[in-house]
C-alpha cells in the first residue's frame, strides 16, 4: 500500500531514469544479437562438416537468448514508463486535493488526514458554514484517497508483471547496519520497536514485501508499514486460497457422491466436502476485510482505514483503525463481543466511525483514531459459549501485547489511549487491564456482563488506569443487566467505584444509535474533557443469574 507520504515525495525521475537504462540495454541487447546472426550466417558460408553444425546451432541458442532477453528488458521499459506516468497522475491529483484544503478552510497532516480549522469559522458558527466545512472536509479527502489508491493499483500492477516477466518483484538492497533477522512473535513491542528503527529504509520495504504476514502481525511495527505488508498479504493469501479453493472443488467433484455405504468412500467425501467448506469461509474472510479497506462511504470521517493485523482462519480477526494511532492526540480501542466476527466487520467498522466523527466534533483541535480490536476469538452465542471465561483470558496477552505497541510505535507527545469493550468485550478489557499493564488513561465498559476477574474486584484493582478514569454504561432497558455479574463483578455497582455515565435506552446494540447520548459521553472521555460527562445512575437491578 503506498502511503500518503510516499506519494507525496515520490520521485519518477528516478523510475524514468531505470527506464531509460533498460531501454538503451534492450536495444544494444537486440543490436548484438543481430550482429551475431550475421557472423553465424558468414560462419556458414565458409565452414561446413559436425563441428560447423554444432558451432552453428551453439550461436543460434545464443542469438535467441539475445532476443529473448531483449524483449524482455523491453516489456521492464514499458513497464517502468507506466509505472512513473501513473504515479505522476497519482501525485498531481494528490498535491491538487492538499492546495484545496486552505479554502475548507483546514489543513491535511503529515499521514494524509484533513483537520477543519474551526476557528476560522469564528466564534459561532451556523450549522449551514459547519455543514459546508464538513462537507469540504470530505471531498478533500476523498480526493487524497483516490489519488493513493491510484498510486497502489498502479504500484501493485507494476509488481505483478514485472514477476511475470522477471520472476520477482523483489529488489536486492544492501544489508546495512541493521539486522534484518524478524523478531518472534511475542517479543516485547518496545524491543521490536527499536530493531525496526535500527533497518535501514530499504530493508524495512524488502521485508514488507517478502515477509509481509510476519511484519504485518507484528506489535512493535508502525502501524503504515503493517497495513502496507497486510495489504499485500491479504492480496496474496487472497491468489492462493482461490486456487486451494479450485483444486479442492475439483477434487470433491472427481470423488463424486459415494454409493452404498463404503465407509472409506464416504470418509474422503466428507474429508473432501470439509476442506471446500473450510476454504468457502476463508474466502468470506478476506472479501469481507478486502471490502472494509475498499469502502468509500466512512461517514463523515476524513480518515483513511489501516488493517493492523488480520487472520483469514476459521471465523478470522480483523484489527482495523480508522485514522492512524501513531500520530493521533487521542487512540480508542475497542473489542466488541459475543458474535462479532469477519463476515461482520463493517458494522465494527460503522462503530469507529461513529466515534471518530464524535471524537472529531468533540474537540476538532485534536486528532482521534479509532480502532476496532477483532483479535480475539470472539464467543459465538449468548448460550452456551459466551457463559465461560476462556474467550476473554484466551485473549489477554494479545490485546495486551497491541496495546503497549502502540505506546511503542507512537510519535510525539504520549496520546491519551482509551481501551473499550462492549458486551462479552467488556468483560475482555476489564480482565486484561486487571492482569497487564497497558499503560492506557481511560477505560470504558459498556453493557458489561461482569468485570471478568472475580466478584470481589473493583476499579481500584486494575493495573491502570486509576478508579477515576475506570467508566461504564448501561441502558436501562438492555437485558445484560439480568447477568451483569456472570463473569464477576459488575461495573456499573456502588461497590464496583468506579465511574458511569448515561446512555439512552436502546437495547443491547444501541449504544451507537445516531441519537443516543452516550455516544457523545464516550467521545468526550477519548478526547480527555472528564468534566463535560454527566454521573449516570448506577443500577442496582437484580440478576437472573450471578456467580
Amino acid at each position: 500500500m503506498v502511503s500518503f507520504q510516499q506519494l507525496r515525495q515520490a520521485d519518477t525521475g528516478t523510475l524514468r531514469g531505470a527506464a531509460d537504462g533498460v531501454r538503451k540495454l534492450s536495444r544494444e541487447l537486440d543490436q548484438f544479437g543481430s550482429e551475431t546472426d550475421r557472423n553465424r550466417i558468414g560462419l556458414a558460408s565458409s565452414w561446413s562438416g559436425m563441428d560447423a553444425d554444432a558451432a552453428g546451432q551453439k550461436l543460434t541458442t545464443h542469438i535467441q537468448d539475445f532476443q529473448n532477453t531483449a524483449q524482455s528488458y523491453g516489456k521492464v521499459d514499458n513497464i517502468v514508463s507506466t509505472l512513473a506516468g501513473e504515479i505522476d497522475g497519482a501525485k498531481q491529483l494528490l498535491e491538487s486535493a492538499v492546495s484545496m484544503a486552505p479554502s475548507i478552510p483546514g489543513s491535511v497532516g503529515q499521514d494524509g488526514s484533513v483537520h477543519v480549522n474551526w476557528a476560522a469559522l469564528g466564534p459561532n458558527p451556523s450549522p449551514a458554514a459547519i455543514s459546508r466545512a464538513q462537507q469540504n472536509a470530505q471531498q478533500v479527502a476523498g480526493y487524497i484517497r483516490d489519488a493513493v489508491m491510484r498510486a497502489t493499483a498502479a504500484d501493485q500492477r507494476a509488481q505483478s508483471e514485472l514477476v511475470a516477466v522477471t520472476g520477482s518483484a523483489n529488489v536486492r538492497v544492501s544489508s546495512g547496519s541493521g539486522s534484518a533477522t524478524i523478531p518472534a512473535e511475542g517479543t516485547d513491542p518496545h524491543q521490536v520497536k527499536r530493531w525496526w528503527d535500527d533497518l535501514s529504509l530499504e530493508q524495512q520495504q524488502q521485508l514488507i514485501n517478502s515477509n509481509p504476514h510476519e511484519i504485518g502481525g507484528l506489535d512493535g511495527v508502525p502501524v503504515t508499514a503493517r497495513d502496507e505488508a497486510n495489504r499485500i498479504g491479504l492480496a496474496q493469501e487472497r491468489t492462493s486460497v482461490l486456487e486451494q479453493h479450485a483444486a479442492a472443488e475439483q477434487r470433491l467433484k472427481n470423488i463424486g457422491m459415494p454409493a452404498g455405504d463404503d465407509y472409506f468412500s464416504r470418509r474422503e467425501y466428507d474429508d473432501a466436502r470439509r476442506d471446500v467448506s473450510r476454504l468457502n469461509d476463508r474466502i468470506e474472510n478476506i472479501n469481507s476485510i478486502q471490502e472494509q479497506l475498499d469502502r468509500t462511504d466512512l461517514h463523515g470521517s476524513t480518515e483513511r482505514l489501516h488493517l493492523i493485523d488480520y487472520d483469514s482462519g476459521f471465523d478470522g480477526q480483523a484489527v482495523i483503525s480508522v485514522g492512524n494511532p501513531d500520530t493521533a492526540d487521542n487512540v480508542v480501542t475497542h473489542v466488541p463481543g459475543t458474535g462479532a466476527d469477519v463476515p461482520g466487520i463493517g458494522g465494527q467498522v460503522d462503530r469507529a466511525l461513529a466515534m471518530q466523527t464524535d471524537a472529531a466534533t468533540a474537540d476538532p483541535n485534536r486528532n482521534t483514531s479509532t480502532i476496532i480490536w477483532l483479535g480475539y476469538d470472539a464467543p459465538d452465542r449468548v448460550v452456551p459459549n459466551a457463559i465461560f471465561a476462556h474467550y476473554y483470558e484466551d485473549a489477554a496477552a494479545d490485546l495486551a501485547s497491541f496495546q503497549q505497541g502502540l505506546r511503542a510505535t507512537h510519535e510525539g507527545p504520549p496520546s491519551i489511549n482509551t481501551l473499550m469493550g462492549h458486551s462479552y468485550g467488556a468483560s475482555t478489557v476489564s480482565h486484561t487491564a486487571a492482569n497487564h499493564d497497558l499503560a492506557i488513561d481511560n477505560l470504558i465498559q459498556v453493557a458489561s456482563p461482569g468485570g471478568g476477574n472475580g466478584v470481589s474486584m473493583t476499579a481500584n484493582d486494575y493495573v491502570a488506569p486509576g478508579a477515576e478514569n475506570v467508566w461504564a454504561t448501561r441502558a436501562g432497558d438492555d437485558s445484560i443487566r439480568w447477568v451483569s455479574q456472570i463473569h464477576g463483578n459488575d461495573p456499573i455497582d456502588f461497590d464496583f467505584g468506579g465511574r458511569v455515565f448515561p446512555a439512552d435506552d436502546g437495547g443491547h446494540g444501541g449504544y451507537w444509535d445516531p441519537n443516543n447520548q452516550a455516544r457523545g459521553h464516550i467521545a468526550n472521555i477519548v478526547t480527555g474533557q472528564y468534566d463535560l460527562v454527566p454521573e449516570g445512575r448506577q443500577d442496582g437491578a437484580p440478576r437472573a443469574f450471578s456467580r
